[in-house]
């Protein structure tokens, strides 16, 4: 009903936008789909390669609400629901979310348990850009970027006061706010914003319900007491079960110009969460064989609270220093349910309870930019970051004994920008990381933290400017991933097991590519990528267990089309094809039964055909229309059950259908700065499943009112 309202206010505004659309100035069409390549600048240095970014301004016109959501806009990026709890996550060519940095104004961001965060607990209410950084970063931005860098930019105050409000509703009571206040007075800038999103769910394209031999396998598997059976996950009809959420959100920049040279700056975020998690299989070992057991899990409590300090000097014309520190703190609080009721905590094995994580994170980053002649630019950074996790274990409340796991990741970076001439520019690098294993204490386990890692990471960039329309570039360089305290020490009570003695992933990145225009009117870029990487860390999401592939790589070509057909009127295309390959035999230990050794075909869940494309035009009379879609060709996973024994794990190969999404959204354009907005998402109602036995979200309508004066 509210759809249906919504569009007639959309109609019986155009006669009242018409007037007030005249007198606006024609806007730029490229910049809805700019993808840039970057030569390194004193106060931006990046490595030549391939860059991509997503303004403010594309967020609200791709009517996005999260940073999973803003980063499917680009080329080369999977969008998907992930892991055992769900959780909103992209890959980048081929690398998994926790393999991608995800910075925040440059201060990183992640769990320190888990070395990752779901994306949909990242608003996009201070966004000002989103930049993501393919193949190989710069080692200033520090450790733990094998598949890049997404470098989140945050809103600052302006000259001129800002100020955002905007409303948006859906089926299944999805209400999302936003509210946002910007302003510059004289050397004090500030931007604050506040959001608030809550749904009961998300909708599905048709009913789903698990294989019934899957449902047979959880009735039958060991439970104690006996009294609790483990009870089947109950057939979903037109929405998933217990994917409802609220989100509360209020983020604070502020800055202050002490003088010409010297500017301070300081951020501060807090989260409020509460969400559920929709319950999924898990084929677990036991004594008695292999069986399916589900999860009933909550989020009563997702919290996290982050301060940022900046300062920056400029000692002369040629010379900046830069310093960072920060402090992120995450208590969340996992209810484990017996029932899909998630009302009774009694069970013992597998246990219910509650699971207390008590996680915090704090360093600094210190860097230097050095112009030391006009064709040379030296740049130099350290980084430092300590995570801390406390946990109490699973039990009927009141919980057990807290366990305690603390590391520290050293990094120094340096590089060095030499212009060999006007058009041609070479850029060398190096980053020296460290991994140190403070500290293990867990009641269920014991045994020391493990041996500390290192490494030494070369790279090399390079660019030609051809003419001013016409680029081409190159890199190659080593990459490294440190293992997450949830890789290391894991105790497979209600996850994956750990190793403590897993050493570092790492990979050699190569990149050729080139970027040319026509004027303002085309733009066209291609890129080969190849990755080849050591001592890979998998998740299996059937078995919530780590694996490692030895040997692995992953290659592909990129190819994207940006024009402006008319003044009015704008359109993207974009192509990538990847293959991935294991190099060696993949072993799976099991603590009752045989291992698994096998040899995969290929990495799992890495479509090798991605297509991307939009269109968007804007009329005359204020109404802004805009169609965008994705089409992933099928993908491989590997089914671990063996129907005829359940005492042993397998690996059978399996493939997930490709699939087709188009959204669609209509914006209508008013005075003094409001606008209404009519968005339909997976137009066509696609069923499909990014991971095997996860279904994903079908047609799902969106409709609201935005203000904004800036």
């Amino acid at each position: 009903m509210w759809c249906r309202a919504m569009l007639v206010g959309l109609l019986c505004a155009l006669p009242a936008a018409a007037q007030q659309q005249a007198q606006e100035k024609k806007k730029p069409l490229l910049e809805l789909f700019e993808v840039v390549v970057v030569t390194a600048q004193l106060e931006k240095p990046e490595i030549p390669t391939s860059i991509a970014e997503v303004t403010a301004e594309q967020i609200r016109e791709r009517n996005v609400n999260n940073l999973g959501e803003a980063l499917s806009l680009l080329p080369g990026v999977q969008f998907r629901l992930a892991r055992a709890k769900t959780e909103q996550q992209v890959t980048v060519r081929g690398f998994e979310q926790e393999k991608v940095l995800i910075l925040i104004d440059g201060i990183p961001v992640s769990i320190p348990y888990e070395g990752q965060i779901s994306l949909a607990d990242i608003p996009v209410q201070n966004i000002e850009s989103i930049r993501l950084i393919k193949g190989i970063a710069s080692p200033l931005y520090g450790t733990n970027a094998m598949g890049g860098v997404v470098n989140i930019i945050t809103r600052k105050g302006e000259a001129r006061p800002s100020f955002l409000a905007q409303y948006e509703g859906s089926r299944y009571a999805t209400h999302h706010i936003q509210v946002g206040h910007g302003w510059k007075i004289g050397p004090v800038g500030y931007y604050a914003a506040f959001s608030h999103n809550e749904s009961n769910g998300y909708p599905l394209a048709r009913p789903f319900e698990l294989p019934e031999s899957i449902l047979k396998g959880m009735a039958t598997a060991p439970a104690t007491p006996a009294s609790l059976p483990n009870v089947p996950i109950p057939r979903d009809e037109k929405s998933r079960d217990n994917s409802d959420y609220v989100r509360d959100a209020f983020t604070l920049t502020g800055t202050v110009a002490l003088n010409a040279n010297n500017t301070l700056g300081v951020s501060f975020e807090h989260y409020d969460n509460r969400y559920g998690i929709p319950p999924v299989p898990i084929y677990r070992e036991t004594k008695r064989g292999f069986y399916y057991f589900p999860r009933y899990w909550r989020f009563t409590d997702w919290n996290r609270t982050m301060i940022n300090v900046v300062e920056e000097s400029r000692l002369t014309d040629g010379l900046i220093l830069r310093f960072r520190g920060f402090f992120d703190k995450y208590d969340n609080l996992l209810d484990i349910y017996d029932d899909p009721s998630y009302t009774t905590q009694n069970r013992i094995s597998p246990p219910s309870g509650n699971t207390l994580y008590d996680d915090y994170d704090a360093g600094f980053g210190a860097y230097a930019y050095w112009r030391a002649t006009a064709r040379n630019e030296l740049r130099a950074a350290l980084n430092f970051r300590r995570d801390v996790h406390r946990e109490t274990g699973a039990a009927p409340p009141p919980a057990g004994p807290t366990d305690r796991l603390a590391s520290d990741t050293w990094s120094v970076g340096i590089e060095d920008e030499i212009r060999l001439s006007d058009g041609f520019t070479v850029t060398p690098g190096i980053a020296i990381d460290r991994f140190d294993k403070r500290e293990r204490f867990q009641s269920s386990v014991s045994g020391p933290p493990g041996t500390d890692l290192s490494s030494i990471s070369p790279q090399l960039g390079m660019r030609y400017d051809a003419s001013g329309s016409l680029c081409f570039y190159g890199s190659v360089g080593r990459k490294i991933r440190f293992p997450t305290m949830r890789n290391l020490y894991a105790t497979g009570v209600i996850g994956p097991t750990g190793n403590p003695d897993l050493e570092e992933e790492s990979t050699v990145n190569t990149e050729i590519g080139m970027e040319a225009g026509a004027a303002d009117k085309v733009r066209f870029g291609a890129a080969f990528f190849h990755s080849r990487i050591r001592n890979m860390i998998n998740f299996d999401n059937l078995i919530g267990r780590f694996e490692q592939y030895p040997r692995a790589s992953i290659a592909g070509v990129e190819l994207n089309a940006r024009a402006r057909v008319t003044e009015a009127t704008g359109l993207l295309l974009a192509y990538t094809f990847m293959r991935s390959r294991a190099g060696a035999p993949v072993r799976i230990d099991n603590q009752y039964f045989p291992s698994l050794v096998y040899r995969p075909e290929e990495l799992p869940y890495r479509p090798a055909h991605q297509v991307d494309m939009e269109v968007r035009h804007r009329f005359r009379f204020g109404l802004e229309a805009g169609l965008n879609g994705n089409y992933f060709s099928e993908a491989t996973y590997y089914d671990r059950a063996d129907p005829r024994d359940n005492r042993v794990l397998t690996a059978v190969r399996g493939r997930l259908d490709g699939y087709l999404l188009l959204n669609a959204k209509l914006t209508q354009k008013l005075k003094k700065g409001f606008s209404v907005y009519l968005g339909i998402e997976n137009l066509a109602n696609k069923e499909y499943q990014t991971l095997y036995l996860f279904p994903a979200p079908g047609r799902t309508y969106r409709g609201g009112i935005r203000f904004e004066m800036r």
